[in-house]
């Protein structure tokens, strides 16, 4: 027996209750098919036609998307871990400092004075923080954490720091400079890694799980503290304004700009990534989107309360694309 209904083919042999689909475009009037078996494939289809979108949007490189990023997180009232799991943040920022008390090759983590407020009170305490969530989820989306560093003076803080990252993170979940600069051998520099015909900046698929640590306060330190490309496991950010600033320090792939700053559209038109921080209102939140700053660094974090700081989508995914 052979029978079309409304645009579908269905085919099931003489005497048969069941048909079976061939080709179908709809079938609300079909009273062989309970409701149930309708929802079903409908739901099957809408997760095949997900699985295809999220598919395409891992195709995407780390500069093309943007985030909603955590500032100071560790003074914020919420937890590192709710910030990560919960609220689906993938930026976060520490504030270190290397002062007398620390214990050896640990740095408190506070704002101004010592005492302050804070989630957790030296820099191994908040990875350890860190560390548990990705435990928790191992295939998570990149992680980026910046480091506002002070005071930092001789080179052996800097190498502390270095091995302590090294040694707070699984083998390999560290996104190092050197990796970008091995994935492009033409390149000379890291600007030229993420910019050369050929090269760029790893796609979203690539670095799940992975971590990116970025320098931002006392940058310039550590360049006169000579900066290793091949060894150190962190980025350094700049605080270039000027177009023209941009290619001073080759070397430098992030900008931190404080609010929402014109120069995110100059650096994200450049193929690099800016963070804008003090984003607390939903004028400068929406402003730096617009600009085409990566990573929107706020105090407020709760999606429910705040939401218009959300750049995931309806299933978590974190990311929003930049529009052009």
């Amino acid at each position: 027996m052979r029978k079309v209904i409304k645009g579908c083919v269905l085919v099931a042999p003489e005497g048969a209750r069941t048909f079976r689909f061939t080709n179908f475009t709809k079938f609300t009037n079909l009273t062989s098919f309970t409701r149930l078996t309708k929802l079903t494939i409908l739901l099957a289809l809408s997760l095949l036609l997900s699985l295809a979108a999220g598919s395409d949007r891992e195709q995407l490189r780390y500069n093309q998307v943007q985030q909603k990023a955590s500032h100071n997180s560790y003074q914020r009232k919420e937890s590192i871990i709710t910030q990560l799991k919960d609220f689906r943040i993938r930026t976060i920022e520490f504030d270190i400092h290397k002062k007398a008390g620390a214990s050896e090759r640990d740095w408190w983590v506070y704002h101004n004075l010592k005492g302050d407020a804070t989630v957790c009170g030296t820099l191994s305490e908040c990875f350890a923080k860190v560390i548990e969530f990705h435990r928790a989820e191992p295939e998570h989306e990149v992680v980026t954490i910046f480091f506002d560093v002070e005071p930092l003076g001789v080179k052996a803080d800097k190498d502390d720091l270095n091995r302590m990252f090294i040694k707070s993170f699984p083998a390999g979940a560290i996104l190092k400079p050197w990796d970008l600069m091995a994935a492009c051998p033409s390149a000379t520099n890291l600007q030229e890694s993420v910019t050369r015909p050929g090269c760029g900046w790893p796609r979203l698929k690539d670095i799940r799980g992975k971590f990116i640590l970025v320098i931002t306060g006392g940058f310039k330190v550590f360049q006169d503290l000579n900066y290793d490309l091949k060894n150190d496991s962190f980025f350094l950010a700049s605080y270039a304004r000027a177009p023209e600033a941009i290619s001073l320090v080759p070397d430098q792939i992030f900008f931190n700009l404080a609010g929402p700053d014109a120069f995110a559209k100059t650096a994200q038109e450049a193929g690099f990534v800016s963070r804008c921080y003090w984003l607390n209102s939903r004028k400068d939140y929406e402003s730096a989107m617009k600009l085409g700053a990566n990573l929107l660094a706020t105090d407020n974090l709760d999606p429910k309360q705040f939401p218009w700081t959300v750049t995931a989508a309806d299933d978590g995914w974190p990311f929003s694309v930049i529009k052009r």
